[in-house]
């Protein structure tokens, strides 16, 4: 009995206090990947102490110890007598333990079932409504193929209607919309494109600037990622900017729209492609599965929601920091500020780069995004939207309360790391795993 009371105890400590006062801590966003474990160990161990607080009520009166009882149960079971011994209260253990296993692994299941189903049809949809990203010869602004060592243009022009492969930042803008100072002029009026006011005049549009030609021939962010990475990219025809990948073992996918390359300059580009790329290298969706599992188990457990969304923020702090690493933090910051006022959904299964929900959130996202944008690497803004001014950064403003708010500020400002730090955050997981097994060797 003092066994499975004291599992019991354990696994609704683990199950209340424990995530609500993680969730609610800031020194996880230093370490997110040692943050992830722990959270992980939390899960795992609360629910093997459920089970084993079960088991141990129900043969509590076969032995004195907790590991003699058991042995004792199974060799009833195996002798065709598995209620030897037990009486009838012991039997209600007996049926919590069944119900509470085959609730526990049946909505993980069932889930990860509906979540593979999801993912299954998704990627048929974008393969059908998106466009691919083939390899390619360089374009020259006249909107011309140019051969791979430079030389005259093919025969095979660009189409303006958007009904080609390649694909830069701002290459099928609307006739005369800016990007990244240039001007794409309608096809009825010139074939060529003119920079947007830094040469005075001097260039009339006849003859394409060269800076521009060596931009466009040397730079595809969505190539270099292809290659890279070994991804399958697909290119929605939407105006709204949203970048997003659908995991899979070998058939993951990284959806990015038209309107996102219309919307980011080229390093930005590069640190959220950088972003998907890890999110899909490191089988994020794994990490995450089992929370969704544990909050769809215990919907009426406010920690299940909370922990949920912790690991979700976590994870792409995780992608966040490969994607830094790889490419341009501040890009990616100024990449999220951007997408962030779109607030666009996207498709259950996927991980955005916005995150599990693919948006800012309810409570000032415009006026929190603005402000961050407005900082830039300056180092400061002020989050108008939670009534908070002050430094950008991690731990002390506590009126940054958005997730997305929260990466932007990471990224400009990246928290100090100590390795002791994290050793502490592994060891403390080892200790919680552990902790169940010498329970029941104790008793």
């Amino acid at each position: 009995m003092t066994t499975a009371a004291l599992l019991a105890l354990f696994a609704g400590v683990l199950a209340w206090p424990v995530p609500r006062l993680l969730a609610a801590a800031r020194w996880p966003h230093r370490y997110p990947r040692a943050a992830i474990l722990l959270w992980q160990a939390i899960g795992l161990a609360g629910g093997v102490s459920a089970l084993l607080a079960a088991v141990a009520f129900t043969v509590s009166p076969l032995a004195a110890s907790t590991p003699s009882a058991i042995i004792d149960h199974l060799t009833n079971v195996a002798a065709g007598e598995p209620l030897a011994g037990l009486r009838w209260i012991n039997l209600v253990g007996l049926a919590l333990a069944t119900a509470l296993a085959g609730r526990l692994f049946g909505v993980l299941g069932a889930s990860t079932a509906a979540t593979l189903r999801e993912r299954h049809r998704h990627r048929h949809l974008v393969d059908l409504a998106g466009r691919r990203h083939r390899r390619h010869d360089t374009h020259d602004p006249t909107g011309h193929l140019l051969s791979p060592a430079g030389g005259l243009p093919t025969a095979e022009p660009f189409s303006p209607t958007g009904h080609h492969d390649h694909l830069v930042p701002g290459d099928r803008l609307p006739p005369e919309q800016p990007v990244s100072g240039l001007t794409y002029p309608s096809p009825a009026t010139s074939g060529h494109p003119t920079t947007g006011g830094a040469d005075g005049g001097e260039n009339d549009g006849s003859i394409p600037d060269e800076r521009v030609t060596i931009q466009a021939v040397t730079s595809c962010c969505l190539c270099e990622h292809r290659d890279r990475a070994g991804i399958r990219l697909r290119i929605l025809d939407h105006p709204i900017a949203v970048a997003y990948c659908v995991p899979g073992v070998r058939h993951a996918r990284v959806v990015v729209s038209r309107g996102l390359l219309n919307t980011l300059a080229a390093d930005e580009l590069d640190a959220v492609l950088a972003h998907e790329a890890a999110h899909v290298a490191g089988r994020h969706d794994l990490v995450i599965q089992p929370f969704v599992a544990w909050e769809r188990t215990f919907p009426f457990l406010g920690p299940a929601r909370e922990a949920t969304a912790a690991v979700s923020l976590l994870v792409e702090m995780l992608a966040d920091d490969a994607a830094g690493r790889q490419t341009s933090r501040p890009a990616l910051a100024r990449a999220l500020a951007r997408i962030g006022v779109t607030r666009a959904p996207v498709p259950a299964g996927a991980l955005s780069i916005l995150g599990a929900n693919g948006a800012l959130g309810a409570n000032g996202a415009l006026a929190d995004a603005a402000g961050v944008r407005a900082a830039g690497a300056g180092g400061t803004a002020a989050t108008h939207g939670h009534g908070h001014e002050g430094p950008v950064g991690v731990g002390p403003s506590r009126g940054i309360t958005n997730p997305v708010i929260s990466r932007i500020a990471r990224l400009l400002d990246p928290p100090a790391v100590h390795w002791w730090q994290a050793l502490v955050a592994y060891l403390g997981a080892a200790a919680v795993l552990a902790t169940p097994p010498l329970i029941v060797l104790i008793g």
